[in-house]
């Protein structure tokens, strides 16, 4: 058999060929490889969410126990404080409601108390105590509160506010009783009420009066099976 030149022309389409079919066998294997990741991928989604959603539950769950359990513990609000002139008012709230209502209800009494220092060289006179929850606030007691002196309001505990307060010794102590007679809402613990204080000589001071702490424990047992969360 005799021997014949090859075609340049020939030799590069097969190579050509060769490697048209190498890409495409290789293509192929990829987008196999794709379709089995994208098929599989879905199980894993499915699985980390039903993880979350079970670790969600447990955790809302737990959670109910807890908010139960803050619902039975009565928030502890400490009384407005303010001043004008050299008068200072601290300890100012609104009693706790009486009885099993938790709440003052339209109408009702409800007694204010308050602690005023006075740190000037002279007296001063306690004239009114307003508010929009009441048209009728009653002061009954002594309402002078002399120089270095301080007035205590419904039985209110005098609080030093500094170096400079009123002595507040044996004796020294001047006693008034306040009420905000028929209130026209209802009022519940967490509240404020806006009331202004005027003196004859300092003048107005408006305070943001809270109802104040029950006298008894703060703290309702809760029920039993609630606590183990």
């Amino acid at each position: 058999m005799g021997w014949s030149p090859v075609d340049p022309r020939r030799s590069r389409a097969r190579l050509r060929g060769a490697r048209f079919r190498h890409r495409k066998d290789t293509g192929a294997v990829g987008q196999q490889t794709r379709r089995t990741f994208s098929r599989r991928r879905p199980l894993g989604m499915v699985a980390s969410t039903v993880l979350a959603v079970g670790v969600a539950a447990v955790v809302a769950g737990c959670s109910a126990g807890q908010i139960t359990q803050t619902d039975a513990h009565l928030a502890a609000v400490n009384g407005d404080r303010g001043s004008v002139g050299p008068l200072r008012i601290s300890n100012a709230e609104l009693a706790f409601p009486e009885g099993e209502a938790r709440h003052w209800a339209a109408g009702s009494d409800v007694p204010l108390s308050m602690s005023i220092a006075n740190n000037g060289s002279a007296g001063d006179e306690l004239q009114s105590i307003t508010s929009a929850v009441s048209d009728d606030i009653s002061i009954e007691g002594d309402k002078v509160i002399a120089p270095r002196k301080a007035l205590t309001v419904g039985g209110s505990r005098a609080v030093s506010l500094g170096e400079e307060d009123a002595e507040t010794g044996g004796g020294e102590l001047g006693n008034a009783t306040v009420v905000l007679r028929s209130i026209k809402q209802d009022l519940f613990p967490g509240q404020t009420v806006t009331v202004t204080v005027t003196f004859r000589d300092a003048g107005p001071v408006e305070m943001r009066v809270p109802i104040g702490a029950p006298t008894y424990s703060r703290t309702a047992e809760a029920p039993a099976e609630e606590a183990a969360h």
